[in-house]
């Protein structure tokens, strides 16, 4: 039974699960890591692509469950299955090699690990999440739309964002009041978008929140004070109307002198 205070929602269409497994996997993976995989309907389809899964569950008695369905056929040394108790937020999700990421994210939760993910992709070269539209649509969104903002700009900075398909309520037991979308997203090499050091990249980030701290307003009204008046004079327009790249060549100019 679900746990709405865990905010989950167990996806049981065998079709989304198979293109969800098949996203993240490929035909074949040696290792996926799957966040939150509650009664193991989408590790029954990881199992399906990968070598091992190893699922990091929050839920004591949902991980009980899985370890019960699949090692009683075989001992835990026997089994393609690993099972972590705990916070995937506290969790090292490369403790177990190179491989994928995997997960149907718990709305509450889905900002925070995203956010982790594309800031520390360690060893795991892909991660795909179903979470909410609203929030994939935040992740992936272009320029000039009311969607694109902070979020947008720090996913797209660390990795490549691609919304794959939309998943409607009725796919869910119980079904949630909105409907949900799987994404998938990869890394870019080095630290970000134009390779910046890390410590940079967070000077980038915090830049960027500044940019977008009132969104209506132009970017010379939320950089005052943090910049000489004469330096952003001429920024009439609104941070929603800048792409990622034009973020960062705005951020290198403003900073080139200190």
């Amino acid at each position: 039974m679900a746990r709405q205070k865990l905010g989950q929602h167990f996806l049981i269409s065998g079709k989304i699960l198979e293109r969800i497994a098949t996203a993240a996997c490929g035909e074949h993976t040696a290792l996926a890591v799957e966040i939150g995989p509650g009664r193991g309907a989408l590790t029954e389809h990881l199992l399906a692509h990968a070598d091992r899964v190893a699922a990091i569950e929050l839920d004591p008695e949902l991980a009980q469950h899985l370890r019960e369905r699949w090692w009683q056929e075989q001992s835990p040394e026997e089994s393609r299955l690993e099972m972590l108790e705990g916070n995937a937020l506290e969790a090292d999700w490369s403790q177990w090699g190179a491989g994928v990421l995997a997960g149907n994210l718990p709305y509450y939760v889905a900002t925070p690990i995203i956010s982790r993910y594309v800031r520390e992709p360690g060893k795991l070269s892909s991660a795909t999440f179903l979470i909410q539209k609203e929030v994939a649509e935040r992740i992936c969104a272009k320029p000039g739309g009311k969607e694109y903002g902070y979020f947008s700009v720090e996913c797209q900075y660390f990795a490549k964002a691609e919304y794959l398909f939309t998943v409607p309520p009725g796919a869910f037991r119980p079904p949630p009041k909105v409907d949900s979308a799987v994404i998938r997203l990869t890394p870019i090499d080095g630290a970000g978008l134009d390779g910046m050091a890390r410590d940079e990249a967070e000077g980038f980030l915090k830049f960027v929140s500044a940019c977008f701290r009132q969104k209506r307003k132009t970017l010379r009204n939320n950089l005052a004070g943090l910049y000489a008046a004469e330096k952003i004079a001429g920024l009439g327009q609104r941070a929603e109307q800048l792409s990622v790249k034009e973020l960062v060549e705005l951020y290198r100019s403003l900073t080139a002198e200190g």
